[in-house]
């Protein structure tokens, strides 16, 4: 590649994040870390390891660093912020820390009662509430709307926004184009392997 590293921490990726928000996410990683750097990014198809969770909220946030100036660099203007993509996927799979639980033999199902897509929109609207979380209405939307419309689907009018199309090209991407990364080691992406203080 021969450029220089431009991987962030989810640390420096939250601090991109605007006031007063900002300030709400560090006390969520603060307070919970320990579950995060632990938690699996999914029970199944992407990051399924320990600590995958945490490997692709940040990884997703450093592809949307980079992804936003290019779209910008189109010269098309964009109704949303660098702050609030970040913002969006920072809380976009917030109850997978809570959901996700490993068995004795490393099989990983969902908690009984966050097994459902409503299930886990409730369980993260009661943790935006819980840290004093305000998002505007192209927030909400965004973070509605991230991992697609399902049901909501109209052929009448647009459902999902600019913001939550743009989250979910990066949500869909290190999902299912990236499902394996960031790698422990020898990750392509210079400097991105995994972060952990615990």
């Amino acid at each position: 590649m021969g450029e220089t590293p431009d991987y962030l921490t989810l640390d420096e990726l939250i601090d991109l994040i605007d006031e007063p928000n900002r300030s709400a996410c560090i006390r969520i990683l603060d307070e919970h870390r320990p579950l995060f750097e632990m938690a699996r990014g999914s029970t199944h198809n992407h990051q399924t390891w320990d600590g995958g969770y945490i490997d692709h909220v940040t990884d997703g946030m450093n592809f949307g660093r980079h992804l936003y100036p290019f779209m910008m660099s189109f010269g098309r203007p964009l109704p949303f912020s660098l702050s609030d993509a970040l913002l969006v996927f920072f809380l976009h799979d917030l109850e997978k820390p809570w959901r996700i639980l490993v068995n004795e033999a490393g099989d990983a199902t969902n908690r009984e009662g966050l097994s459902t897509k409503e299930e886990f929109k409730a369980f993260r609207e009661a943790k935006l509430v819980e840290y004093g979380i305000m998002l505007t209405s192209e927030q909400l939307n965004g973070l509605t709307y991230v991992e697609g419309e399902y049901k909501d689907y109209s052929s009448l009018h647009r459902v999902m926004n600019e913001l939550a199309a743009f989250c979910h090209m990066l949500d869909n991407w290190c999902a299912r184009g990236w499902h394996d990364y960031p790698k422990a080691e020898g990750d392509e992406w210079i400097d991105a392997g995994r972060f952990r203080t615990t």
